[in-house]
């Protein structure tokens, strides 16, 4: 590798905030918390990938935060989990959306993970997919699609289940990911 390369790499990770160079002194790696990602990240998956990708990596990082959260998940998240899951269903019921709570879902299972890298770098995948998954849910079929999944998750979760949290979240993200994909197609062709 030449030094050119070297110096270009090292003057990227600067700028990323990953190192600090002092001169004279020579480089260092900086002590990099998950938020300081989140802004390189944002950057990276909004204008260098396809939603494809994007919805491939989500598939990835969330069924293993599920099966991280069925181990480390606490009552207090289950209980939280449980109300969300009521709330998604009363407004399912009342033909409003849920948006929110669909996020928040997900946001307690990567809490309950322990892992604030993933649970960061999926916060950026979310903030990426925001309005698709707002039209994916703004169907009453699909609606009710979701909150199955929802509790297939959340009862693999409260039973501990970690193969069982990983398939369920895989499949739900699966199909929330071939549904997206497949109405962006619609909306584009």
């Amino acid at each position: 590798m030449s030094r050119a390369s070297v110096r270009e790499a090292l003057r990227t990770l600067e700028l990323l905030g990953v190192i600090e160079t002092h001169a004279g002194g020579g480089t260092f790696v900086r002590q990099v918390a998950p938020d300081d990602l989140v802004r390189p990240l944002h950057s990276l998956i909004a204008r260098g990938h396809s939603v494809s990708d994007v919805i491939e990596f989500r598939g990835l990082i969330e069924p293993a935060l599920a099966a991280l959260a069925a181990t480390r998940i606490s009552d207090a998240q289950l209980a939280e989990l449980r109300e969300i899951l009521a709330v998604q269903e009363r407004k399912v019921a009342a033909g409003e959306t849920y948006v929110e709570e669909d996020t928040r879902f997900h946001e307690v299972i990567g809490d309950a993970a322990k892992n604030e890298l993933l649970t960061t770098m999926l916060a950026v995948i979310w903030d990426v997919l925001r309005a698709s998954r707002e039209q994916w849910l703004q169907t009453n079929q699909r609606a009710h699609t979701s909150l199955d999944a929802h509790r297939r998750i959340l009862d693999a979760l409260s039973r501990h289940d970690v193969d069982a949290a990983r398939t369920a979240s895989a499949e739900h993200i699966r199909a929330v990911g071939e549904g997206i994909l497949k109405l962006l197609g619609g909306r584009n062709g």
